[in-house]
């Protein structure tokens, strides 16, 4: 080899030395940074847990918080001192065993209830399974849809036909004031209705009131398939649609109705959401998304006075005339549909004034599988409405009779409609 190839291959190996040297300083590089952002985070991950942002639940779930909670906050550390003594005097002296688990849900229960909210709520993780579980659309249970009474008890609002409430001999219209022995007229609804649910193949005793007489009905729990929109075809196409709640199954399941009766040649729709006691504020903002014009559907506020605004999505609009009937149980998420159709005018509300619950509810799960449920905001038709107490005033008052089967409230939908395609 010359002198000057020696040169050139000097200069080649130096080159790719040089290359190899730069490429594993990128690698060298690359790894001190991604160690360093691990690191970071690790770091910034630990500091908010131990802050009280961050808590890892019991089956491995990690919620972040916007505040920082810690467990020397609260109420708690000004009352433990005295639980504490309660318990060893009690230890010492009480004559019989205590549940404690129980007894610390009874007092999480009570501690809620002091806020004077009958919407605010401690659930045990058991009651808040159940919950997610109704929510979903199939549960195991009785098949009926129930709701509070102001004396307590359980009103059954609708037992689906075929499910286990109806061929046990439950009917509409029945009050349950006792569930397997025990009284649950100081329980909230969700609390008294994961009593009633349970595992398929299980039982559970009801007492349930009709008509002033008390009786116990034994029902055998099966799975449950909740069917919240029934409909059919009327005389004069008049499409007749019944919402029972709203729940995440509602929105489709009105959809594929209110097409079925558009498919039939519909003229007019009457829509039944009396007896309704709710339910989720994101299916009936759906729904009224498939039949308002584009705008503001419902609109809420907070402590702060922060304003959150839900609107329509799509440009589907209700093209027949339309019938909307309520009555006093008609409450929370159907006041919502009954009084964003009336200030948009696009429909006659018929029946009786509702409920008048205009309040909106969130539940937060807790790091060990129990949840509480709180009010957050109050919420406004789209032309400010302040339905919470007041509930929405019917366009047209109609009282159903007192005795008999006649359903005068149905009739005057009709007859309004009628008027309007004849």
């Amino acid at each position: 080899m010359t002198e000057e190839q020696q040169s050139d291959s000097y200069e080649a190996d130096g080159g790719n030395m040089k290359m190899r040297e730069y490429k594993n300083g990128v690698f060298r590089g690359a790894v001190y940074g991604l160690l360093c952002a691990v690191t970071l985070f690790c770091l910034a991950f630990a500091v908010m847990l131990y802050a009280g942002f961050i808590h890892i639940g019991v089956n491995g779930e990690i919620y972040v918080q916007d505040t920082a909670i810690q467990e020397q906050q609260g109420i708690g550390s000004q009352v433990k001192e005295k639980l504490d003594t309660l318990d060893k005097v009690l230890d010492g002296f009480y004559f019989d065993d205590v549940d404690s688990q129980a007894a610390a849900d009874e007092i999480y229960k009570s501690y809620l209830d002091a806020y004077g909210d009958p919407y605010t709520v401690y659930y045990t993780p058991e009651e808040y399974d159940s919950i997610v579980e109704s929510n979903m659309g199939v549960f195991y249970g009785i098949g009926a849809i129930c709701q509070k009474n102001e004396d307590g008890t359980i009103l059954i609002v609708e037992a689906y036909e075929d499910a286990p409430a109806y061929k046990a001999g439950i009917r509409d219209g029945d009050c349950v004031d006792k569930v397997d022995g025990s009284d649950i007229r100081e329980m909230d609804l969700s609390s008294a209705v994961a009593l009633i649910k349970g595992e398929k193949g299980t039982s559970v005793e009801l007492e349930i009131i009709r008509n002033g007489e008390t009786s116990n009905v034994t029902v055998i729990r099966d799975e449950v398939k909740v069917k919240t929109v029934t409909y059919e075809m009327m005389d004069g196409k008049i499409g007749y649609l019944k919402i029972s709640q709203f729940e995440d199954v509602t929105a489709d399941q009105f959809k594929e109705a209110l097409q079925e009766l558009k498919n039939q040649d519909m003229a007019a729709l009457v829509i039944d959401i009396r007896s309704n006691p709710g339910g989720m504020l994101d299916s009936v903002v759906e729904i009224l998304d498939e039949i308002l014009p584009d705008g503001l559907i419902v609109y809420t506020e907070n402590k702060a006075g922060s304003r959150k605004e839900y609107k329509g999505t799509n440009s589907n609009q209700l093209e027949v005339p339309l019938a909307v009937l309520v009555n006093g149980n008609s409450a929370s998420a159907s006041e919502i549909f009954a009084g964003a159709v009336q200030d948009y005018g696009i429909g006659r509300i018929i029946g009786t004034q509702t409920f008048g619950k205009g309040i909106v509810q969130t539940i937060r799960p807790l790091t060990d599988g129990s949840a509480v449920k709180y009010t957050i905001a109050k919420y406004f038709t789209p032309k400010g409405q302040d339905i919470h107490g007041k509930g929405v005033t019917p366009d047209e008052p109609v009282e159903m009779p007192e005795y008999g089967d006649e359903d005068t409230q149905l009739d005057a939908a009709v007859g309004y409609l009628g008027s309007l395609v004849n």
